[in-house]
């Protein structure tokens, strides 16, 4: 059984909280300190819930031939640059941590970061995993690159573990994503199946993607971070900008008050609840009924009426027409209330 409700620092992640935001700031700093502690502060004043950096050590991961390889060797930070960073961060109550490798576990410890991240990548590295998990912080897991029988197996793996502070982020491992990818159904098929907190690592253009995992129980939301999207290279083009990034963290929130809950009534929402009742039908009787008598589906009408202050809940009133006599005589044209049936 994983955790329902987890703790980020003073943040809340449960299905009954907003969904925490996260700008992937990755490797767009391009290696230059000063950068990335503007990209992080213009994140943060964006609405960011959280901040995140990439960090792999390029030879441990990558042969050196590839495109991956040449990319994190020109964005290096060093571990004095990191460090003083999460220091910069603390100073301004910005909440940061990073995806790291097995090389990088030891410092990031020493860091102690308020939550980890395991990227798609390394999905199948179920040891690192477990090292991340000993940690005994929330762990976010994307799953951009696994079917649903690899989920099935690192999860089964995961439940013999001490933490259970598992988030798993439905995510596509294409840059960018095209919408019709994007299956983002998936998000809530997760949430049941493995009854899992869940979310959506987004890789596609724009916003629209972000607002609409929210229809799908999303609870936590990433998204890469830019300060200038026609930057070439790096993850620039599927990033968003401070003031898109913003707007989308308003569209967030315009689709969480939309989507409500599921479970409300109707009575909760008082000003809503009276104009209700205006518009709502009440049973009048049609017919003289004598006492002891059931009502027949002929001896009433739905009407709207002037005055509310004769309604009466269906399930209150179908309840009695179905199950109760009539306690006294009625006259045609009366409405029918509760109180004139037996029991």
């Amino acid at each position: 059984m994983f955790s329902k409700k987890i703790n980020i620092s003073n943040l809340t992640l449960s299905k009954e909280k907003k969904a925490l935001v996260i700008a992937e700031i990755g490797i767009n700093h391009e290696g230059e300190f000063l950068r990335c502690i503007k990209m992080i502060q213009k994140a943060h004043n964006s609405g960011a819930d959280l901040v995140k950096l990439q960090v792999a050590d390029p030879a441990s991961n990558y042969l050196n031939n590839t495109n991956s390889f040449k990319l994190f060797s020109k964005s290096m930070l060093s571990k004095e640059d990191i460090f003083n960073i999460y220091k910069f961060c603390k100073s301004k109550n910005i909440k940061i941590f990073s995806t790291f490798d097995k090389k990088n576990y030891d410092f990031f410890k020493k860091l102690n970061q308020a939550c980890y991240k395991i990227s798609s990548s390394l999905f199948y590295d179920y040891f690192f995993i477990k090292d991340i998990l000993k940690l005994n912080k929330p762990v976010f897991i994307s799953t951009g690159v696994s079917d649903l029988e690899d989920i099935d197996s690192l999860l089964n793996l995961l439940k013999k573990q001490k933490n259970k502070k598992i988030i798993l982020l439905h995510s596509r491992s294409l840059y960018p994503s095209d919408f019709d990818s994007l299956n983002l159904s998936r998000i809530s098929y997760l949430n049941s199946k493995y009854n899992i907190l869940t979310g959506f690592s987004d890789h596609s253009l724009g916003i629209d993607a972000s607002a609409a995992s929210i229809h799908y129980g999303s609870k936590v939301i990433e998204k890469h971070f830019t300060l200038d999207k026609t930057k070439s290279g790096y993850d620039h083009k599927i990033s968003l900008e401070p003031e898109t990034f913003k707007k989308m963290i308003e569209n967030i929130r315009k689709n969480e008050l939309m989507v409500g809950i599921p479970n409300f009534r109707i009575k909760d929402y008082k000003y809503e609840f009276e104009k209700i009742k205006k518009i709502s039908r009440q049973f009048l009787v049609t017919k003289d009924i004598n006492k002891n008598s059931f009502i027949k589906r002929d001896d009433f009408k739905l009407v709207r009426a002037k005055s509310y202050k004769n309604f009466v809940q269906f399930n209150q009133m179908i309840k009695k027409i179905l199950n109760s006599k009539i306690k006294k005589n009625l006259k045609s044209g009366e409405f029918l209330r509760l109180k004139d049936f037996k029991g």
